[in-house]
Order: C-alpha cells, then sequence, then structure tokens
C-alpha cells in the first residue's frame, strides 16, 4: 500500500522495495494504472484496478498476502487526504495480527492530528502492527513507549544516485502549489512573485534556472506552467521539468542541478544525496523536524515568513558534509528491517 498518484517520493519507495527484494510479488490497487504504468515494467509488481479507501481494505480477506507492507510519508493526517487510521482500517491490522500474518510501516510521519480520540486509535493501531518505523524524531518520540515503534532517517536517502558532473550554473527550482494546502493558500501570489523575483536576477546573472513539478495530482504542473508563461519569451533559460512516472528520467537531470531551492519534502533528500548546494523553503513541520533531526544546518524560509522581496542569493545555498551523508544513507537502511526479517 501506498499514495500511488505519480508523486516522486512516493514512487521512489515503491520502486526501492520492487528492486531490494525482486522474489517477492508485491500487489498494489489504484484506481487509475497510469498512476503505475512506468513501475509496471518490473516482474515482481502486479496492478489491481480499484478504489484503495479504507473501506476497501477492510473488505479485503486478510489470508489473500503473506504480508502487508505500507510505505509512505504523511499518512497519518487527522482530517487529511488519508484516512488510515479509521476504525475499519484498525480491525484489518488486527485481523493480520490473529493471523500471524506481517503488516509493516516504512517510513511515515505523524500528524497534524487535532483530538486525543485519534491519538489513541493511532496507539492501538501501532501496537497491533508488527513493526512502524518512523522518519522523523517527533513522531518517533511521541509513540516511542510502544515496543515495535522505531526511527531512522527517509528511507528515500538509500536511493542509489551515481555521481554526475553539475551543469554549471544551473540552479534548480522544486515548486509546490499552495492553492491547495488551506493554512497557507492565501500566501500563493507572494510566493509566485518570490519566484518570479529571484529567476529573474538568476538569468541576468547568466545562470539557466530548472523547475521541477513532482507531482502533478497536487497540482505542482499549475504553477510550473504559470512560470513558464511568465518567461516564455527566455525559453531557453527557464526549463520546466515534469515528472511523468519515470523515476530514473527525471533524477537523471535533477541529480546535475549545481543549486536547488527545495520545497517539495523530497527534493531536500535527492538534493542532499545528490550533493547540490541547497535552499530550503518548507511549507509544513514534517520539513522542519527532519532538518533539525539530522542537524543538516541548511538556510531554510518558511514558507509562513514568506516575503516577495526577499533575495535569495547563491552564496546562501549550502552543501550537506560527505560523512554526514554517508551516515544518513547508512542509518536509512533501517527503514525496512523489520521488513525484511518478517518476509525473507
Amino acid at each position: 500500500m501506498g499514495y500511488l498518484r505519480k508523486n516522486l517520493g512516493d514512487d521512489i519507495f515503491v520502486k526501492m522495495l520492487l528492486e531490494k527484494y525482486p522474489i517477492i510479488d508485491f500487489y498494489i490497487k489504484v484506481p487509475n494504472y497510469d498512476f503505475v504504468k512506468e513501475l509496471d515494467k518490473y516482474e515482481n509488481f502486479n496492478v489491481i484496478i480499484g478504489e484503495d479507501t479504507d473501506e476497501e481494505l477492510y473488505k479485503m480477506q486478510e489470508t489473500l498476502y503473506d504480508a502487508y507492507v505500507y510505505v509512505g510519508g504523511s499518512i497519518f493526517m487527522e482530517g487529511g487526504k488519508v484516512y488510515n487510521l479509521s476504525d475499519k482500517f484498525y480491525n484489518f491490522v488486527k485481523r493480520c495480527k490473529e493471523k500471524n500474518i506481517p503488516f509493516c510501516y516504512i517510513s511515515s510521519n505523524y500528524g497534524p492530528y487535532r483530538t486525543q480520540e485519534y491519538f489513541k486509535l493511532s496507539q492501538k493501531n501501532f501496537k497491533t502492527c508488527t513493526d512502524i518505523c518512523f522518519r522523523d524524531k517527533y513522531s518517533y518520540d511521541l509513540f516511542k513507549n510502544i515496543e515495535n515503534v522505531r526511527y531512522a532517517p527517509d528511507f528515500a536517502f538509500g536511493y542509489p544516485i551515481s555521481a554526475k558532473n553539475k551543469i554549471k550554473n544551473s540552479i534548480g527550482i522544486s515548486i509546490i502549489n499552495l492553492d491547495i494546502r488551506e493554512d497557507i493558500k492565501q500566501l500563493s501570489e507572494e510566493y509566485f512573485n518570490l519566484l518570479v523575483k529571484n529567476i529573474k536576477t538568476y538569468i541576468s546573472n547568466g545562470n539557466k534556472v530548472y523547475l521541477y513539478s513532482f507531482c502533478d495530482h497536487e497540482g505542482d504542473d499549475i504553477i510550473l506552467d504559470k512560470i513558464l508563461e511568465y518567461f516564455k519569451e527566455e525559453s531557453q533559460k527557464v526549463i520546466g521539468i515534469k515528472y511523468n512516472g519515470d523515476v530514473d528520467k527525471f533524477i537523471d537531470i535533477y541529480s546535475k542541478m549545481e543549486y536547488m531551492i527545495c520545497a517539495r519534502f523530497h527534493a531536500m533528500i535527492l538534493s542532499c544525496i545528490s550533493r547540490s548546494k541547497m535552499f530550503v523553503m518548507s511549507y509544513s513541520k514534517k520539513i522542519d523536524n527532519v532538518i533539525n533531526d539530522l542537524d543538516l544546518n541548511i538556510p531554510v524560509l518558511r514558507l509562513n515568513d514568506i516575503n516577495a522581496n526577499l533575495n535569495i542569493d547563491k552564496k546562501d545555498f549550502k552543501e550537506i558534509e560527505e560523512d554526514k551523508i554517508l551516515y544518513l544513507i547508512n542509518e536509512s537502511k533501517k527503514q525496512d528491517e523489520v521488513f525484511r526479517k518478517s518476509i525473507i
């Protein structure tokens, strides 16, 4: 299980599992085959077309498969797009435990949550599942008294990115659509103006700017196209890169960026292991928490503090120390260690 909507970060998670465990047949249910057609090239990947809701999971016969793995980031949000802590979802996890069928969560974070009712149901879920490995210490600390709750850096730190020569004077920008985020959508115009202002400065100083959309389903393409339209007379200097489901093709160009403004969570992770100089625009606490956990020492602009007149100068970008990158890559291998022991 996972959030398979052609979202780069989640597709990387699934791709890593498919490649790491070629002898395991994975089955995933999605409402639209187009969401996963690029992943379907793997012989151990099996697609089931249908609704992937909690209700549909609850109806499923738990003994149909040998084990279950839910890989995903923000999958525990009360009132968010994912409601996987409904009573019915918990009931399914409980049924798996009664039948000794492993149920593991990989690389998630918890919240935001509002009620104690949701929190207590979460506790029941985590006590019942085989394993849950959070990717941030805030989430881990909330549930650390539960025996099978663990922490490790994000699973995507382990994605193999080969060393590539950087494109000289290249500045990448991973963009997000603020209009779909209720808490910060009022800042969308300020955000757009900030990007436009700095892109103008970059190209006037001889840089080439690459705009990256990680997920069309969440409206990234809309903002990317809006910026490209603004710079249509500068089409050789401002280039749009849209993720279409081909992870390797997207990362091949992404990893060549000399500088990277990271708004997407996994833009930060990929820039780190690509050895790019980074500047982070943070739209949520999940990004802030990970930066603090890992002591990344990179500049952060929280979108709540956005100012269209801000200059993001190239000297402000920072690259993570090599020793720390290697440490995070190694530690991230712990994310799926219980899954591996439970299944293999």
